[in-house]
C-alpha cells in the first residue's frame, strides 16, 4: 500500500490503526535522565536535553539510540532525554510518522528556555552528543544540515518561540513551519557529518548515522509496509543494540520505572494474584529460580517502556515461562500490542537470559491465535526430511551433519514418499503429515519445496521445534523458530531468518558413491583429471557441436598435463554420448549415466581427479566440485534465449530492487509498483530468473574456480562456509552447541559483484 494511502486511511479510521499508535494521551515528554556516573566528578555544565521523536514501532531503535548517547556521552555531564511520542492535541491522522510534527513543540516543552537538541529516533550517535549542544549557533534559530531537513537541529528554544509557537505547530504542517523559519531567516548550517544518512556514513568522519531509507532500516519496525533490503551501514547498528542486550543497559527498570507504572502497579496489586505478581516483579533479584512460571494475561496491562525489564524479571526467575495473552476482537481503541512485537521483546529477553524457555500463546479476536516457543531447543535428534531430488537431499544431508558435528545430537531421516499434490489436498482437508517418533526430533532439516513445507506444516503441530530450510524454493524465511540458507545468486530479499551461502551447501554429499573396482586403471594412473558433464536445462543448453567440442577439449587439455582423462555424464547429458565419444581419445575414459547404478564413479571424481572441469550450469555440480578443497575449472553453456515469464520474472526482480531519489538525494520510501513486486518475490509468488553467470563470476573473482584455458585457482574450502552458516543458525534459533566444539572461523568474507 502507497504511504498516500495509508496516511489517508489513517487519518480517516484511525482506530483502525490504533496497534501501531496508540491513542494519544500524554501531556508532556517522558524523561529519562543519564545521570553523573558514580566515582566522576560533576561537571559545571548544563545539563544536555535531547527530544527523541519515537512511536511504538520504533522501540527497538529508540533503546539503540539511547545506548548510543550512554555509549559515547561525557560521564561527568547529565544527559537529559525527552520521548516524544503520544502526545495529546496533534492532528497525526496525515503524518508520515507518528511524531513528525512533534519537534517543532520543543521550545514549548523545553519552557522557551535553552537550548535543546532534536533526533528521529532511526539515528544513533557516533560520538558525544554534547559535541553538538555545545556549538556556536551565533544569531541562529536552528541548525540543521540543510533548511529543509530538520530530522537532526539544534534548537535555540527562545529564538524559536514565536516561529514555532504552540497553537501552530499543532495546525501546521511539517512543510509550512519549515518554510516558515526559513522565511524568518532562523536556520544556521549544520556540518553533514551529524547528519550521515545511510551510504552516507564514513567511519571516523560521520557523528551521527540516520537510517533514513525506510525499507532498509536494520530493525526492520514495518514489515507489513515495506520489504526490508540490506541497509550500506552493514553490521553498525546490530552490533551497537548487542552491544546494549551485553551491556544489560535499561533505561527504565525496576528501580527507575516509567511514569505509568504507579497506576499500574496499583491495578495489578488489586487482582487475586496480586502478591505473588508483585514478588515475581519486584525491585529485588529472585533468590531462586523456579521451574516454571506461567503468566496469565496480565502483561498485557504493563506499558511499553517497562515491559523489558518486566520481562526480564520474569526470565530471571525461571527455567520455563509461558504467556498467556489474549486481545478482545472488539474496543480496539485498547492499550493493546500485537503478536510482532511480543515476539520480540522476547528474543531481546531470551538474549539476556539465554538459558530461561518460552511459550508465547497470543489470541487476537476470534480467529487469530498464535503458540510461538524460544529459549535453549528442547532435547531431541534431528530430522532429515528427504524426497526424490538428489540435489536437495544432499544439502539436507550436509546440513544435518555439520549440525549433528557441532550439537552431538543425533541423525535420522525421513524420506516423503507421497508428492506435492497430495500435501496440498491434505492441508486443504486439514490433515497433518504422519512422521514417525515426531516427538523425539528438536530440529528439523529439509531442501526443497515438498519438504520445507511439509517441515513448517509440522512446526504448526510442535511450536518447540527448530527449522533449517535450504533451496531457491524453500518458501519466505519463518518468522520466528526456523531459518532458511540460500544462495547469495538467487537474488532474493535480505531478512534477519535468511542465512545467505556462496554455493548449495552440498559438501560432496553425494549419493552416487562409485565402485572402486570398475575405475581401477584411471584411479592407479600416475595424474588423473576428469570432467563432470551436465546438460541443457531451463536456462541453458549443450548441443551436440558443443558437447563433442567440450569432449575434445578436454582429451587435448588431460594429454598436455600428462594425465588420463574420465568424463562422467549425467541424467541430462545421456543423449549426447556419441557425440562425446566422438571428441574423445581411445585412452580417455566415458561414463554413459545410468539411474542408481553402483559403478557411478562420481564421487571417485571428486575424491581422486588432480584437477576437475565441470560444466557450469548446475549449482550441484559446482558445490560438489568446490567440496574437494582445491579449486576447478569451469565450462560455461550458452544460455537460451528467456521466455515469457523468466523475461516477467527478471523485470519485476528489477522493479523491486530499483531506488527512486528524492530532492534531498535519499532513497524515497518503497511503495507503489515497487513494494508490490518486492512483496511478490518476498513470499516467493516470482522468483528472480536463475543467474549462474552471477555465481561464475563470483566463484572466479574470489579465487575459487577458474574458466575452462586458465590455471585452476589454489585451494577452497566451502565446509567452512557450511559450518560457519550451521553455527549461526544454531546462534539464532539457540541450539546448543558442545563445548568442545570452538565456535571459530564463523563467517567467510567473500568478494560480491
Amino acid at each position: 500500500m502507497a504511504l498516500l494511502i495509508q496516511r489517508i486511511a489513517r487519518g480517516l479510521t484511525p482506530a483502525l490503526f490504533s496497534a501501531d499508535r496508540p491513542p494519544a494521551r500524554r501531556q508532556t515528554p517522558d524523561r529519562i535522565v543519564l545521570g553523573v556516573k558514580p566515582g566522576i566528578r560533576p561537571s559545571e555544565r548544563p545539563p544536555v536535553r535531547i527530544f527523541l521523536g519515537t512511536e511504538r514501532a520504533q522501540f527497538r531503535a529508540e533503546q539503540t539510540f539511547l545506548w548510543s548517547v550512554e555509549k559515547h556521552r561525557d560521564p561527568s555531564r547529565i544527559y537529559e532525554i525527552y520521548l516524544l511520542r503520544d502526545l495529546a492535541g496533534f492532528q497525526r491522522g496525515f503524518w508520515l510518522t507518528g511524531f513528525t510534527n512533534y519537534r517543532f513543540a520543543i521550545p514549548e516543552f523545553a519552557g522557551f528556555k535553552g537550548r535543546a537538541i532534536y533526533n528521529d529516533a532511526d539515528q544513533v550517535y557516533l560520538t558525544d552528543p554534547a559535541e553538538l549542544f555545545d556549538m556556536p549557533m551565533d544569531k541562529s534559530g536552528f541548525l540543521s544540515i540543510n533548511n529543509r531537513d530538520t530530522s537532526v537541529m539544534l534548537v535555540d528554544c527562545q529564538r524559536m518561540a514565536e516561529v514555532w509557537n504552540p497553537h501552530d505547530v499543532r495546525r501546521l504542517s511539517r512543510k509550512k513551519l519549515e518554510a516558515r523559519a526559513r522565511q524568518a531567516r532562523l536556520w544556521g548550517d549544520l556540518d553533514d557529518g551529524w547528519n550521515a544518512r545511510d551510504s552516507e556514513y564514513a567511519a571516523g568522519r560521520s557523528k551521527l548515522v540516520h537510517f533514513t531509507t525506510l525499507h532498509t532500516q536494520p530493525w526492520r519496525p514495518f514489515p507489513d509496509q515495506f520489504v526490508y533490503y540490506p541497509n550500506p551501514t552493514g553490521q553498525l547498528w546490530p552490533d551497537l543494540e548487542a552491544e546494549a542486550v551485553e551491556a544489560g543497559f535499561m533505561p527504565v527498570s525496576a528501580t527507575r520505572p516509567s511514569r505509568d507504572w504507579g497506576t499500574v502497579k496499583l491495578r495489578l496489586s488489586s487482582r487475586e494474584d496480586g502478591t505473588a505478581i508483585q514478588s515475581l516483579i519486584s525491585a529485588q533479584p529472585p533468590t531462586r529460580r523456579r521451574d516454571s512460571i506461567t503468566v496469565q494475561g496480565w502483561l498485557a496491562d504493563v506499558p511499553d517502556a517497562d515491559v523489558p525489564w518486566v520481562l526480564s524479571r520474569l526470565f530471571q526467575s525461571t527455567d520455563d515461562l509461558v504467556i498467556n495473552l489474549s486481545e478482545p476482537a472488539t474496543n480496539r481503541r485498547r492499550y493493546r500490542r500485537d503478536r510482532r512485537f511480543w515476539l520480540q521483546q522476547l528474543e531481546l529477553a531470551s538474549r539476556r537470559q539465554p538459558d530461561t524457555r518460552w511459550t508465547l500463546n497470543h489470541k487476537s479476536g476470534w480467529l487469530s491465535a498464535s503458540n510461538d516457543c524460544g529459549g535453549p531447543a528442547a532435547d531431541g535428534d534431528i530430522l532429515v526430511l528427504m524426497h526424490r531430488k538428489p540435489g536437495h537431499n544432499q544439502q539436507a544431508r550436509a546440513i544435518a551433519e555439520s549440525l549433528a558435528e557441532q550439537t552431538g545430537r543425533q541423525v535420522r531421516e525421513h524420506r516423503i514418499e507421497s508428492g506435492e499434490a497430495a500435501f496440498l489436498l491434505g492441508r486443504l482437508l486439514g490433515s497433518m503429515p504422519r512422521i514417525p517418533n515426531l516427538d523425539q526430533a528438536a530440529v528439523i532439516v529439509a531442501g526443497g519445496w515438498l519438504p520445507t513445507r511439509v517441515a513448517r506444516r509440522l512446526q504448526e503441530r510442535r511450536p518447540k521445534i527448530r527449522l533449517i530450510l535450504s533451496g531457491r524454493k524453500a518458501g519466505p524465511p519463518p518468522e520466528h523458530g526456523g531459518v532458511v540458507i540460500q544462495c547469495l545468486h538467487f537474488g532474493l530479499p535480505a531478512a534477519p531468518t535468511r542465512l545467505l551461502s556462496l554455493l548449495p551447501l552440498n559438501c560432496g554429499g553425494a549419493d552416487r558413491a562409485g565402485d572402486n573396482s570398475a575405475w581401477a586403471s584411471w584411479i592407479e594412473s600416475p595424474r588423473r583429471v576428469a570432467a563432470l558433464i551436465g546438460g541443457s536445462s531451463k536456462s541453458h543448453r549443450l548441443t551436440t557441436q558443443d558437447a563433442r567440442g567440450l569432449a575434445k577439449r578436454a582429451s587435448n587439455w588431460a594429454r598436455e598435463n600428462n594425465a588420463r582423462l574420465l568424463v562422467i555424464t549425467s541424467r541430462r547429458s545421456s543423449m549426447l554420448i556419441s557425440a562425446l565419444r566422438e571428441g574423445l581419445d581411445e585412452d580417455d575414459l566415458l561414463y554413459e549415466f545410468k539411474q542408481d547404478d553402483p559403478e557411478n564413479p562420481y564421487r571417485l571424481a571428486l575424491e581422486h581427479a588432480d584437477q576437475l572441469l565441470v560444466t557450469g550450469e548446475s549449482e550441484s555440480m559446482l558445490a560438489d566440485a568446490a567440496s574437494r578443497n582445491k579449486g576447478f575449472l569451469v565450462w560455461p553453456l550458452a544460455r537460451k534465449s528467456s521466455g515469457l515469464w523468466p523475461r516477467l520474472s527478471q523485470a519485476i526482480a528489477d522493479k523491486a530492487t530499483r531506488p527512486r531519489f528524492n530532492r534531498r538525494g535519499s532513497i524515497r520510501p518503497q511503495q507503489g509498483l515497487t513494494y508490490l513486486c518486492a512483496r511478490w518475490i518476498e513470499r516467493n509468488w516470482v522468483l528472480p530468473p536463475r543467474n549462474t553467470e552471477v555465481l561464475l563470476q563470483t566463484l572466479y573473482r574470489n579465487g575459487l574456480a577458474a574458466p575452462f584455458g586458465q590455471t585452476a585457482p589454489s585451494a577452497f574450502r566451502p565446509r567452512r562456509e557450511r559450518d560457519a552458516l550451521v553455527t549461526q543458525a544454531c546462534e539464532q534459533l539457540s541450539i546448543p552447541v558442545r563445548p568442545e566444539q570452538p565456535n571459530t572461523e564463523t563467517s567467510v568474507q567473500l568478494k560480491l559483484i
